[in-house]
């Protein structure tokens, strides 16, 4: 079972890296009629573009206007801000500031949009704190204190945009809050209502540095069925989107510079995810295995010696295994970078079934460690479907496949298993050299991207050898 996993598991991850129910399907792809060389420039301009628009994003004014709000409002000296700062939306708002300043990466917002992290630090019950303390927030610099003006319909925070404006010329405006309570919901540390609905946004003077929109719906055990949230940060835009069922799931992330798409990936499963499902197809497992713990020491009249004679111990594991492909019996999944595409689809329960019969074999001693390999590589070409496309032509650059490798060393032949691309004149190249060559132009982006970061935040991150 141990071996099946190794091998499931790289094809679910190479999945889910990697179809949208808006591409363009199989039967209107067709290979690319350019070179290997051609198509790999293609893919190399994707990852230089991508850490330019990354280096963009490092100077724009909405990270210092958020890092000056950060240190007003948790500062020791100022009691009467009422937010936490581990709170949902300001945690949200510390990871984009981060992000813009290179100190952490684009998909932490993604997280930070979606995760549940940071409830347990809201007010326990969010429409109560809502209804309570809405109204006017203003920095008052003469006692680093804010002058609160209850009423009104939204929070309206006013404080200054630097360390050195010398007015309140930043507004923060959180408003059209709407919430449910829900018996049951992820976190056990928060018993309150969970946010249906909620806006916000952040200008300095009359321009938005920041729009914030999000909206969800629940099942009753508080998992969103339905959640669509979207955070513009002047030229950029990050939207994701969830949803939800018990029999479909899926997920999918989209980053933008203005009208052009820069990242979009997601990921959708077909199956019974349902609590009961889990239940009936978990097992529990033990294993004993035997230790060493300790020596006696007997003496050995005919020798005239002490004798070391080991102690022997057992221990038990219990872990719990779960049919997984049970769960989920298919899954798509799409990266896009600029121009460049990995899409993908695996039949999950067909292929798991089909290894669980070679492992049969293989543990029956009817088959050796090369036909195993041989019958893996087999069935996941059958059942998998991985290909990198050039999205505006939709061509196909490369398929991926599982192959074979045979190694020969001291102890004898051994087998294992690996992925390649491989192009339309049927000229196979394993994934590794295909990142890992020729993106010298790529990898001096990164560094030259490691350097301005080194050089912002005092540190020394090494660069990235070719």
């Amino acid at each position: 079972m141990k071996k099946l996993f190794f091998v499931i598991f790289p094809v679910m991850f190479l999945a889910a890296m990697v179809s949208s129910c808006d591409e363009k399907t199989d039967s209107a792809e067709k290979f690319s009629t350019l070179s290997v060389e051609v198509n790999k420039a293609i893919v190399e301009t994707a990852g230089v573009n991508f850490v330019k628009v990354v280096k963009r994003m490092r100077v724009l004014e909405t990270g210092d206007v958020i890092t000056n709000l950060g240190n007003i409002m948790f500062s020791s000296s100022a009691k009467g801000f009422l937010f936490s700062k581990d709170s949902k939306l300001f945690s949200t708002l510390e990871t984009v500031a981060a992000a813009t300043k290179g100190e952490k990466k684009l998909n932490d917002v993604f997280d930070a949009m979606v995760s549940s992290k940071g409830l347990s630090e809201d007010p326990q019950s969010i429409k109560e704190f809502w209804d309570q303390n809405k109204g006017t927030y203003t920095w008052n610099a003469g006692i680093k204190d804010w002058d609160i003006v209850l009423g009104g319909t939204s929070f309206i925070i006013k404080f200054p945009s630097s360390d050195v404006a010398t007015s309140n010329d930043a507004t923060l405006t959180i408003y059209n809050y709407t919430g449910k309570i829900i018996n049951f919901i992820p976190d056990p540390d928060y018993t309150g209502d969970l946010p249906l609905t909620l806006s916000a946004d952040l200008k300095k003077g009359s321009k938005t540095l920041i729009t914030f929109l999000f909206g969800a719906t629940y099942n009753t055990e508080g998992t969103p069925t339905a959640l669509a949230s979207d955070l513009t940060i002047e030229n950029y835009k990050f939207e994701v989107d969830l949803t939800n069922d018990s029999k479909t799931a899926s997920i999918n992330y989209k980053f933008l510079e203005g009208d052009i798409v820069v990242m979009d990936l997601g990921a959708s499963g077909t199956g019974l995810f349902t609590e009961a499902n889990v239940d009936a197809n978990t097992t529990t497992r033990t294993e004993t295995n035997t230790y060493i713990s300790g020596y006696n020491y007997v003496w050995n009249a005919a020798i005239q010696q002490w004798m070391e004679v080991p102690i022997y111990s057992t221990y038990t594991d219990t872990w719990e295994e779960t049919d997984f492909e049970e769960i989920i019996n298919s899954s798509s999944a799409h990266f896009q970078l600029y121009t460049v595409a990995l899409r993908g689809d695996v039949n999950i329960k067909g292929l798991v079934d089909e290894l669980k019969k070679i492992d049969d074999d293989h543990d029956a001693n009817t088959i050796s460690d090369k036909v195993r390999e041989d019958r893996y590589a087999a069935r996941i070409n059958e059942f998998m479907n991985l290909r990198l496309v050039n999205v505006p032509t939709n061509e196909i650059m490369a398929k991926a496949e599982a192959y074979v490798i045979k190694e020969i060393d001291y102890y004898g032949e051994s087998y294992s298993m690996d992925f390649r691309l491989t192009f339309k004149d049927g000229s196979p190249i394993d994934l590794e050299t295909y990142t890992n060559t020729g993106f010298r132009n790529f990898v001096n982006e990164i560094n030259g991207l490691i350097d301005d970061i080194n050089v912002d935040i005092d540190s020394n991150i090494e660069h990235i050898s070719y």
